[in-house]
Formats: C-alpha cells, sequence, structure tokens
C-alpha cells in the first residue's frame, strides 16, 4: 500500500472534502478521487459516505481512519529516527503528554538528562490522554507522562511516580463557594459540576466518577465539554464546579478563577511516566534510569 494514500485518506476525513484536501496536498481533485477509490477496491469495501455534503466517512471508513492515523505516526516516527541517524548519528527518544501539568514536573530533570546524554535527542509530542497508551503499545512513541488512571490495570505498561497530588474545586467568582479556604465532600455535591468528557480524557472520567461515589455522592454533571479552555469558561460564566490538579496553572486572575483544596475527598492522583515493558530503544534505557534516581519512590 501506498503510504501517501493513508495521508490522502486522513486528510479527506479531516477536512470533509474533495476540493480542500487537493489543495492541501498540492494535486488534483481527481487523483484524490482516484487515490481513495484505490483503497475502497483493495479493501473490497465502501470507505467515504459521498452522498454527505460535507462527505462523511462510511462506519468502515471510521474503523479505517482510527487505524490509519495510527500508521501515519508510526510511519512518522520512523522517518524522525532514520533521519536522525543519517545526520549526525544520533538515538531519539520520543515522550508523549497531554497536559502540560503532566511536563512541567519533568523541566529540570530534562535539562540534565540532556547534559549527560547529548546524542539523545528528545520530541515531545501532545496527544488525547485517551490514547496514551494505546501508543505506547503500537511503538508510536517510547514514554508518556501522564494520570495514573491511564495506566490501571493494563499489565504491559510499566510506570513510575513523579507527582502525587489531589484535585482541587474549581470555581469562579460568583459562586457562592468562591471564598471558601477548602470545600468539604457536602458543600461540592450540593452544586451543578462540570467535567471534560471520556473522548477527552479516557479512563480518567470514570475513575473521577468512581471516587465521587467513594465519597459517598452521585455528582450531577451538568455539563461536559472537550478541553479545559472550554470548562474554564462555563465555571466563569455559568457558575459550575470543575476539577483540575492542585499543580495547573490557571491563565485566570484570581479574584476570577480560583482552586480550592477539596477536604476528605478520594479525588487524588499521580503523574507516572509509563513505557512498554518490551521497548527496545537503548535511548529509553538510559533516561528511566535517571528517572529513578531522580524521582525516587
Amino acid at each position: 500500500m501506498n503510504i501517501e494514500k493513508i495521508k490522502y485518506f486522513i486528510d479527506l476525513v479531516e477536512c470533509r472534502s474533495f476540493t480542500e484536501t487537493a489543495k492541501k496536498n498540492y494535486v488534483s481533485q481527481t487523483t484524490i478521487s482516484q487515490q481513495i477509490a484505490s483503497l475502497e477496491k483493495e479493501f473490497d469495501m465502501q470507505l467515504i459516505d459521498r452522498k454527505q455534503i460535507p462527505i462523511e466517512p462510511t462506519q468502515a471508513g471510521s474503523i479505517f481512519y482510527e487505524e490509519a492515523i495510527v500508521l501515519w505516526k508510526q510511519y512518522n516516527h520512523m522517518q524522525a529516527q532514520m533521519k536522525n541517524y543519517q545526520q549526525c548519528h544520533t538515538q531519539l527518544l520520543s515522550i508523549e503528554y497531554s497536559a502540560l501539568t503532566d511536563i512541567q514536573v519533568l523541566l529540570r530533570f530534562i535539562t540534565s538528562f540532556k547534559e549527560l546524554n547529548p546524542t539523545i535527542n528528545l520530541k515531545l509530542n501532545k496527544v488525547l490522554l485517551k490514547d496514551i497508551s494505546e501508543f505506547l503499545r503500537k511503538g508510536i512513541y517510547d514514554a508518556a507522562i501522564a494520570v495514573d488512571s491511564e495506566f490501571k490495570e493494563k499489565d504491559d505498561i510499566l510506570t513510575h511516580t513523579l507527582y502525587r497530588g489531589r484535585y482541587c474545586a474549581v470555581v469562579g467568582s460568583q459562586h457562592s463557594l468562591f471564598h471558601n479556604r477548602t470545600i468539604s465532600k457536602e458543600e461540592l455535591y450540593k452544586y451543578p459540576l462540570i467535567m471534560l468528557n471520556s473522548t477527552a480524557i479516557g479512563t480518567s472520567y470514570y475513575l473521577m466518577i468512581q471516587n465521587a461515589i467513594k465519597d459517598g455522592y452521585e455528582p450531577n454533571i451538568l455539563q461536559m465539554v472537550d478541553d479545559v479552555e472550554t470548562e474554564l469558561f462555563y465555571i466563569v460564566t455559568e457558575n459550575l464546579i470543575g476539577f483540575l490538579p492542585d499543580n495547573y496553572s490557571l491563565a485566570y486572575p484570581k479574584d476570577e478563577v480560583r482552586l480550592i483544596p477539596l477536604k476528605d475527598s478520594h479525588h487524588t492522583f499521580n503523574i507516572e511516566i509509563g513505557y512498554f515493558k518490551d521497548n527496545p530503544n537503548p535511548s529509553l534505557q538510559r533516561f528511566l534510569r535517571q528517572i529513578q534516581d531522580s524521582f525516587p519512590q
């Protein structure tokens, strides 16, 4: 299979237009149409519903798209590895993360690691939290930094803890709890909540629900959103309460939004570095040894 066909298909699903896909790839619309038809012939099934405007993938096409994304990432990873070797015989260590709070604890460490290992190039990539473990298993990335919920019950992924923390309530200035120094479980669950949905944060969503139940309450989740920026917008404008890690740096002024500690709550977390136990990259082992020395358990 020509790898360009995969790229054309991904772009077509995301652009939802043959014309825009052709422009993005600097080829003719006929070329895109022919390449997609060739894919459909190869797999003997329809992947694109051309009757929809804008176009949509078929059910088979949606499955194909998810696998195509992984294949395209693997291909780019391989290209980067070979380019590094060709240019300066360096090794590449690719690390995925899902939020700024994941990598903040590593900033000082990375500086010292690079000083001791000048032939290892580090490449950071931001991905959705729900994809963290899958990408490790498929060899797209060598290591992942994420909250521990994404590594639970995955025996083929090993972890090391970098930071232990607690979730705080995120409250806007118009909310009646805004001036509290702490918030009790009883106070928290009286009010409607906002959360990131499971398509964005994967297992962490269900773990938050379980922790609320352990606290003794069924959470009243009034709204779910795809990202923290949207979550903060509704916290400010709709007086909803959200959750963020205690090491999160708010972009809003403190007189508009506050992180308030929760008393006696099960809403805790660890930030961990995870890696597939059979990963053969020699630079990963050097990275992990220094991690273990810098972040003792």
